[in-house]
Order: structure tokens, then C-alpha cells, then sequence
């Protein structure tokens, strides 16, 4: 009787296990990124990728050349023609160093929407969300969600699975939009 109790148990640990893993969660789908016409899928794209368009690393004078193994770093920005117009967070999730340019570029950062880089070209899911109005956002947006602080400082987010979109707005001017894909943080900075 013991030995079938022990084979009842093990055999619903067993079905438990098994159906556990049949519903794996949907990654979800990466916004459609463009920076002056030239797509970047955040989880994909390398900055080796847009060579051929004229994009830039620029380090800021880090000398950040090669990220170590299973490594991230937000200290590198991509430009064009003196321009910097996204702050990237590279990946490196492999085993050994890697050339900065060949890491993933996991999220993108625009800053200063609302001042210095009010001009940039670019677009999300066909929209270039700068000077744009939270209202305005969430028309073409229909999917935006809206944090609920009340402070001077308010955030939309458009979510699909590991991918999210980030709308910062400050006095109620947009001035900064992240967009991100989740990779795993316990990584090392550098």
C-alpha cells in the first residue's frame, strides 16, 4: 500500500511538472522602432547592425570598448552626424567579453523630448511622440496605460509581454520615452 501511495505521489509531481511547462508565457511582440528611418528592434538589434546606416557609438570618454561576460551597461549612447539620439543598454549575455557593438541593445532612452532634442526623427509603432499631449498619446496609443500618481512627474505605459514602452511627461510636457526588453538584471554593470 506504501509503494502505491509513493507512485500516486511521484506520478502527480510528474503531471503538475508536465503541465506546468505546456503554458509557457508569450514574449510578447517589440514595438517598430525607428531612428531617422532606421529600425531597431530592442532584444535584437546590435549597434554593429547599423553600421551601415552611419550610426555611432559614443561613450562619453568611459573607454568602453568590450563588456565583460553575462554584462550590461547604460553608459553608451547611439548618434548620427554629431547627434546623439538615444541613450542603449547593452547586453552581453554570453559567456566570455564581447566588442561593445556586438552586445544586444536591450532598451533605448530619448531624452530632453521637451528641450535639446525636441527634433530628433523618430518613431514608435508609426508614431513620433514628441510635442505630442497625453491625450493626444493616448488616441493613437488606444492600449496606453496611465500611472496613477498625480505628481508633477506622470508616466504612460504600453506593455506586450517582455516589451514595454515608457512615456515620461513632466508638467504635463513629454519629455523622456524608454523603451525596453526585459534581460535578466542580475548580470554585472559596468
Amino acid at each position: 500500500m506504501k509503494k502505491l501511495r509513493n507512485l500516486l505521489v511521484v506520478g502527480m509531481l510528474l503531471a503538475a511538472a508536465a503541465l506546468g511547462g505546456c503554458g509557457s508565457k508569450d514574449p510578447g511582440t517589440p514595438p517598430e522602432v525607428l531612428l531617422d528611418g532606421t529600425q531597431v528592434v530592442v532584444g535584437q538589434t546590435k549597434p554593429s547592425d547599423l553600421a551601415g546606416e552611419n550610426w555611432e557609438l559614443d561613450d562619453l570618454g568611459k573607454m568602453i570598448f568590450e563588456l565583460p561576460d553575462r554584462s550590461w551597461t547604460s553608459s553608451i549612447f547611439l548618434g548620427k552626424d554629431g547627434t546623439n539620439y538615444a541613450m542603449l543598454v547593452l547586453v552581453n549575455d554570453s559567456k566570455e567579453a564581447k566588442p561593445a557593438k556586438n552586445c544586444v541593445i536591450e532598451e533605448l532612452g530619448f531624452y530632453a523630448l521637451d528641450g535639446a532634442n525636441q527634433d530628433l526623427n523618430i518613431s514608435i509603432n508609426g508614431v513620433n511622440p514628441i510635442g505630442k499631449t497625453q491625450e493626444e498619446l493616448k488616441e493613437l496609443f488606444p492600449d496606453l496605460e496611465m500611472d496613477e500618481d498625480e505628481g508633477d512627474y506622470l508616466f504612460h505605459y504600453l506593455k506586450s509581454g517582455d516589451y514595454t514602452v515608457r512615456f515620461e511627461y513632466s508638467k504635463g510636457v513629454l519629455s523622456d520615452v524608454d523603451v525596453m526588453h526585459k534581460f535578466d538584471k542580475s548580470y554585472q554593470t559596468k
